[in-house]
């Protein structure tokens, strides 16, 4: 490309192989200025800012690389000097050869200038014609009774652009007046058309073509742009149609709702049953008791964090309604359960500190009240004041597995093993369910560091081997995944 740039520079016209390198490279306007189809000053008008200063940046590069060419030239010619008489015979048949390549160069430049200089010359005569036809074409219009100057849509009609949305307003409709009018263009206004307009009206203003072969090339565009936005046009009334119909609106909601709950159904003749419920449930409305075993059981997999945390959250919410409307404190138990569930220990917390204590006089209600209070500052990262309330809640209903369970599972959480195992064996004792304590166990055991879970393994094993069996299934499948 340098090379190319540098024979331009200095005048020199290109070769076939140069030009043809130019259109491969989608240079339109280089490649115009090399065949003269258009003036450096037409060229350096119709170049954006951007190409402008890569046009700068490559002029200095050239006359950096002439400069570089010179030098290098120079010093060979010192050497030359130097070199014995032996190779002298070489260094002729080599000089000889350049002299008949830069021939060679020096006829083909030659040859493809005359044949730019007679193209250039053709197509300044059709250039002339074409106006001279326009020019007496118009006026022969014009002196007919009750003629009209066309409008710009008539123009663009005539010249068979009214698919090209600047064809109707300045400067192009000007140009197609010119055009229709026979005037002669200038090279400020080719310029505009090579930058703005379908090549084949480029081709017609610079006499490329005649109008009669214009027209038909002319028509084709028009036809093929007319189908493509009628292709365009019927895709968007499609859509329109498509997005009203009633059936359309409630997949796109459906498959939105899926979306928010993060669940993919792999049975698809749980979906009639799911979609109905994820309705109830992103509706705001509690589920039926139903609805939660059966998610609890035949679509357990399904019961996705997002679903949970949105039913819990309104089981949450109800309770604490029935609490503002009642002020009976097991609403605030109730309601506290399931804001933990949907992890919201802090509306728990606010909503359990909202309790009157004159509204706490019986030992159960208190019991309840301490052990989930306890239960929500050990969500919440204070497990002193979970292991205070455990144990107020244990002195005032000794027989209650509740505040065992709490107690066991914060001494368990901060590796207390010997501690929690005899408070969840009182929890047993007092009746609390063995699923229940292992559930717990294991969320447990996953919490914990490397060494914490070692740690919690070899103690519960060596209580009972038999019982706390999983901790060997459960290591085996983490070996697994870190098999892949």
């Amino acid at each position: 490309m340098s090379d190319i740039l540098a024979r331009m520079h200095q005048g020199r016209p290109l070769t076939k192989h140069s030009l043809d390198f130019l259109q491969q490279q989608n240079l339109p306007g280089l490649y115009r200025l090399a065949c003269g189809e258009i003036t450096h000053e037409a060229y350096i008008t119709g170049l954006d800012p951007a190409s402008l200063s890569k046009h700068q940046a490559a002029k200095v590069a050239n006359e950096t690389k002439e400069t570089a060419l010179q030098a290098l030239a120079a010093h060979y010619r010192v050497r030359k000097t130097n070199h014995p008489s032996g190779s002298a015979v070489h260094e002729v048949d080599r000089e000889t050869e350049r002299k008949l390549r830069r021939k060679r160069e020096r006829e083909a430049d030659e040859a493809a200038d005359k044949a730019r200089k007679v193209r250039q010359a053709e197509w300044k005569a059709q250039r002339e014609r074409n106006c001279e036809l326009a020019a007496a074409t118009y006026r022969t219009c014009a002196i007919t009774s009750g003629y009209t100057e066309l409008t710009a849509l008539d123009l663009a009609r005539y010249f068979h652009l009214e698919h090209v949305a600047a064809a109707a307003s300045p400067p192009m409709s000007d140009l197609l007046t010119a055009l229709f009018q026979g005037r002669t263009l200038t090279e400020h206004e080719f310029a505009f058309l090579i930058q703005n307009a379908p090549s084949h009206l480029f081709q017609l203003a610079f006499g490329k073509l005649t109008i009669e072969s214009y027209i038909p090339i002319a028509k084709t565009a028009e036809a093929e742009a007319l189908a493509h936005k009628a292709r365009k046009d019927a895709i968007e009334a499609a859509r329109i149609a498509r997005e009203k119909d009633p059936e359309y609106i409630a997949m796109i909601q459906t498959q939105a709702l899926y979306k928010k709950y993060e669940i993919s159904l792999t049975d698809e003749s749980l979906r009639p049953r799911m979609t109905k419920l994820l309705q109830q449930i992103d509706a705001g409305n509690r589920l039926p008791k139903e609805e939660w075993m059966w998610l609890s059981t035949a679509a357990k997999k399904h019961f996705t964090v997002e679903l949970r945390n949105a039913y819990h959250r309104l089981e949450a919410d109800f309770h604490a309604d029935q609490y503002r409307r009642t002020q009976d404190p097991w609403n605030v138990i109730n309601a506290s359960k399931h804001y933990r569930k949907c992890a919201q220990p802090k509306t728990a917390l606010e909503l359990i500190d909202s309790v009157p204590h004159d509204r706490l006089k019986q030992p159960k209600v208190r019991s309840a009240i301490f052990t989930t209070h306890g239960g929500v500052m050990r969500d919440l990262g204070q497990r002193s004041v979970a292991i205070e309330l455990g144990e107020t809640a244990h002195a005032l209903m000794p027989k209650d597995y509740r505040p065992c369970t709490l107690l066991g599972a914060v001494h368990m959480e901060l590796q207390h093993f010997e501690k929690g195992h005899e408070w969840y064996e009182k929890a047993r004792e007092r009746g609390a369910p063995e699923q229940g304590i292992d559930s717990e166990l294991r969320s447990i055991f996953q919490q914990l560091d490397s060494v914490g879970r070692e740690a919690m393994k070899t103690f519960l094993l060596a209580e009972d081997s038999h019982r706390y069996q999983w901790l060997n299934e459960n290591n085996s499948q983490r070996a697994k995944k870190r098999n892949g």
